[in-house]
């Protein structure tokens, strides 16, 4: 049951990762809100290795470090594409991106072999994606710069997930401390950008409020990812991921103000479907 928990919140915390982080983003800098979230994250993350004290190497750290400064290159590229884009888009972008690049890795790699079903289910990703991209009731943006935006983003994370698979299930923690100060060094690297005075302090409050929450889902999502693997099979933890495009937009319906239409939904239900049977087969 932990391991079912864990999953869910795992695709939950990163569904909500992305879109407080593009409710922030609309309102301020996408530099403001890295940030901002990189910040929070990194608290977080201290406290919990406190009690992971003995997991600390310079190896470890180091190797968390090169994850994080690979992987918080595209959290300003999410920031930005959830901002602008179709959250029925660019979640299910991302999330397929990030998928078929570990198969693509399996393969290469580690010599695996395709399943007989990747056929199937690269056909139904393809076909609910361009479902996904038509425009929604609200008209929200499915364009090729916010593709390229969530592509992109999804091959940094994908680094990420790589490089940590590198490291012992006992070190993770350590692992994301080191992964956090990578992030934490790019929020460095691009600088928060000042607000005019013109801003009001109403919408400085309201940025900050949704890139704090983004930075602090980010983290636990992470945790929650560890706990998940732990305790249950990584291809049942892949079928509880499959439903992250799906929160994300039922999430976005609320914070971004978006309406998917029908044929959206059909193409939420087609890459969750094309993300499940991978995990299974």
């Amino acid at each position: 049951m932990i391991g079912e928990i864990s999953s869910l919140s795992n695709a939950l915390f990163n569904a909500l990762t992305n879109t407080l982080g593009g409710k922030s983003t609309q309102l301020t800098s996408w530099r403001n809100t890295l940030r901002a979230s990189a910040s929070v994250a990194m608290v977080v993350i201290t406290i919990a290795i406190f009690f992971n004290l003995e997991t600390l190497t310079l190896r470890v750290v180091a190797t968390g470090i090169v994850a994080g400064l690979v992987g918080g290159l595209g959290l300003p590229l999410i920031y930005q594409a959830f901002a602008v884009g179709s959250v029925s888009f660019v979640s299910p972008v991302v999330v397929l991106v990030q998928t078929s690049n570990l198969i693509l890795f399996a393969v290469i790699v580690e010599n695996e072999k395709l399943s007989w079903a990747f056929p199937l289910a690269a056909l139904l990703g393809v076909t609910g994606l361009f479902a996904c991209s038509r425009r929604s009731s609200t008209q929200a943006s499915a364009s090729l710069k916010v593709f390229a935006l969530a592509a992109v983003a999804g091959c940094c994370f994908t680094v990420f997930s790589i490089t940590l698979t590198t490291i012992e299930p006992d070190e993770i923690i350590a692992a994301l401390f080191g992964g956090r100060i990578g992030i934490l060094l790019i929020s460095f690297i691009f600088p928060p950008v000042k607000e005019s005075k013109d801003s009001g302090k109403k919408s400085s409050k309201e940025w900050r409020k949704y890139a704090l929450l983004s930075g602090g889902c980010e983290i636990f999502g992470n945790l929650s990812f560890i706990l998940a693997i732990t305790n249950l099979d990584l291809s049942k933890v892949g079928i509880f991921v499959a439903s992250a495009p799906a929160l994300a937009t039922l999430i976005g319906i609320k914070l971004l103000k978006q309406k998917p239409s029908l044929i959206n939904w059909l193409g939420i239900a087609a890459t969750s479907a094309a993300l499940a049977i991978i995990a299974i087969i």
